[in-house]
């Protein structure tokens, strides 16, 4: 079937939720012996939103698009709020989504933008998938085939005494570069064990770039403190050592150290991400399609953030996204993608077909969709909106 312009039609008929398997405890098989012998076993499997998962289903003429996985809270306001409004919208025009009817008080906050999102993609990988064309394609052209990625080391103990081994096994690898935690320990040790531990990570990465993730664990004065020592390791960012924007946040820049700074994964709602952006309160963009509202919003952002000449860095927790984002952009918006070098792997479980990463890259789309299609559990749907 095709519509007035001669495209296929991909109008949304109806709105299903399928279960996929819940994440499996430990850590996923086949790591490297560098890795393993350092890594942390994922705290996953003890959250609800990961033990029972769901993959959302948007139907249109013939083919459907996907989006998964979802923890039941995103995937009941999926249904609750969204499916009724989004039977009848055109998947092919993303920026409409946002004025489709919805019902419900649940309209802001982290699980209503996951729920917005979640359509959102599928909706992507819909028209993908009816057009023929790429994602990337469809977000106004294929820059790039390929994309590099950084590999994060957070699954990892970097004071493990085979962490430097690791360090040296991730630079081998080809990647952009690698990021380390700075767990609770090593900030309650001060920053004299900060500089012994990562200093030891950084000389084995050699001339890879290095980066921090400070988890937003740092007190104001554990911040001011530790800015010299990342500043004398060169990092390449330091991630959200402490809650973004705020008074502390403006503190720590404020101080000139010279570490470029990062955040952005979790600016869900749109406010808070023009906020942080225009006002100049980022060195480096990070922001995640799975969270931010969408592709399209995460495209926006990324253009606001070239305009005032801050590079992107897509969160990984949703690869496939992330990867089609960067596949629309030039290496100066979009240098690379995050791979996580434990969550990952199990991340990819849920597909039919895994993402793996080649000479330090992966692919920036699929052959048809925005993802392989997920790994149902069960031949019926758990909720269906529509015939």
């Amino acid at each position: 079937m095709a519509g007035r312009d001669g495209g296929a039609v991909t109008v949304v008929r109806a709105v299903r939720v399928w279960p996929v398997a819940g994440q499996p405890a430990g850590l996923p098989e086949g790591l490297p012996d560098a890795v393993a012998a350092v890594a942390v076993t994922p705290a996953g499997p003890g959250w609800p939103e990961h033990r029972t998962r769901f993959a959302i289903e948007v139907v249109g003429d013939g083919v459907s698009g996907w989006h998964a996985p979802v923890g039941e809270g995103v995937a009941r306001l999926v249904v609750d709020a969204l499916a009724d409004g989004l039977v009848g919208h055109d998947a092919a025009a993303p920026r409409k989504l946002g004025y489709r009817p919805r019902t419900g008080r649940h309209q802001q906050g982290a699980h209503a933008r996951q729920a917005v999102s979640a359509v959102e993609l599928a909706c992507w990988d819909l028209a993908s998938r009816a057009s023929g064309r790429s994602v990337p394609e469809l977000l106004g052209g294929t820059v790039r085939a390929r994309v590099p990625v950084y590999a994060s080391a957070l699954g990892l103990d970097p004071a493990h005494p085979e962490a430097v081994k690791a360090a040296a096994w991730i630079a081998e690898q080809g990647v952009w570069g690698q990021k380390w935690p700075l767990t609770k320990e090593l900030l309650r040790q001060g920053p004299r064990a900060v500089a012994r531990v990562l200093g030891a990570l950084r000389e084995a990465a050699g001339e890879g770039r290095f980066m921090v993730d400070g988890l937003r664990r740092c007190r104001l004065d554990e911040a001011l403190a530790l800015m010299p020592v990342l500043a004398d390791l060169e990092v390449a960012f330091a991630e959200e050592l402490l809650e973004p924007g705020g008074f502390a946040w403006s503190r720590v820049r404020a101080a000139g150290a010279g570490v470029p700074m990062a955040a952005g994964e979790h600016a869900v709602d749109e406010h808070e991400q023009t906020r942080l952006l225009v006002g100049g309160a980022v060195d480096v963009w990070q922001t995640d399609p799975g969270w931010s509202g969408g592709l399209a919003r995460s495209l926006h952002t990324v253009e606001v953030a070239a305009d005032l000449g801050v590079a992107t860095f897509p969160h990984g927790d949703r690869l496939w996204a992330s990867l089609a984002l960067a596949g629309a952009c030039c290496r100066d918006k979009v240098p690379a993608v995050e791979w996580h070098l434990t969550l990952e792997p199990l991340r990819q479980q849920v597909f039919v077909e895994a993402a793996v990463v080649e000479a330090g890259t992966l692919p920036s789309a699929p052959g048809a969709g925005l993802t392989p299609p997920p790994v149902t559990t069960s031949p019926l749907p758990v909720w269906a909106v529509g015939p």
